[in-house]
């Protein structure tokens, strides 16, 4: 009991230097002032995890200069921060329009022109982003709310965003289907990296717990004697 009661504290004790870390990206955390162990823990706040490798957008109007900026700098490699983004593009646009209705794809086309790619519109349905090579920039009406994103790829029913508002996030593809004109925005013209955190960690961890359990439970129930599984014996 003394021995679960520890484990128990230094678990609770970690949640709340978690939640200590509040807005910071990442902290390092010393386990000896708080748990008595003399080591360092790099912890990571729940929101930096939600927006790992997404270039957030800081105007409610920035969401497709955020998706592009997002596009570019971990698929490209090329880094160019959401502020001087915004101030390219509005070469191709007026504050007025902007801010109102925020870039459209044609303004990102012409931008990601001056730097050597293509920028290429393509209308497909939902069935074609299983077949994604690369991610896509699309347009997403939530709620009445233009909206666009990233789509990373799709897979078991769920398509997979990089979303500069939300985060990354999974939506069912009939869902997405129904907020999405069928429009998408691929840069191409340079190679995509290969190891680019756009391409990775795209599953639905919901859908592979389920099938965890379910393949779990179809498994017959060992009979246990003295932490010996008797099946494995004969």
């Amino acid at each position: 009991m003394m021995h679960y009661t520890r484990w128990l504290r230094f678990g609770s004790t970690i949640v709340l230097a978690c939640l200590a870390l509040g807005a910071s990206a990442q902290s390092q955390v010393d386990l000896e002032s708080v748990a008595g162990i003399p080591a360092f823990k790099t912890m990571r706040s729940i929101k930096d995890m939600r927006y790992r490798d997404i270039v957030r957008q800081e105007y409610d109007f920035s969401c497709g200069s955020a998706a592009l900026s997002t596009l570019l700098k971990y698929g490209y490699g090329i880094n160019i921060p959401e502020a001087e983004m915004i101030k390219r593009m509005m070469v191709y646009s007026t504050p007025a329009v902007v801010i109102k209705s925020g870039f459209s794809m044609l303004d990102m086309k012409k931008f990601v022109e001056t730097l050597g790619f293509q920028g290429r519109g393509f209308r497909v349905n939902v069935h074609a982003l299983y077949d994604l090579r690369i991610p896509v920039i699309a347009l997403m009406d939530i709620n009445g709310y233009q909206h666009f994103v990233l789509i990373k790829g799709a897979r078991d029913g769920r398509i997979f965003l990089a979303d500069p508002a939300l985060g990354n996030r999974v939506v069912e593809e009939a869902d997405f289907a129904r907020q999405w004109d069928g429009l998408i925005l691929a840069v191409v013209g340079k190679p995509f990296l290969e190891d680019s955190p756009l391409l990775q960690g795209n599953y639905s961890l919901a859908l592979r717990q389920r099938a965890g359990a379910l393949a779990t439970s179809a498994r017959p129930t060992p009979e246990v004697d003295f932490g010996l599984i008797k099946s494995n014996l004969f």
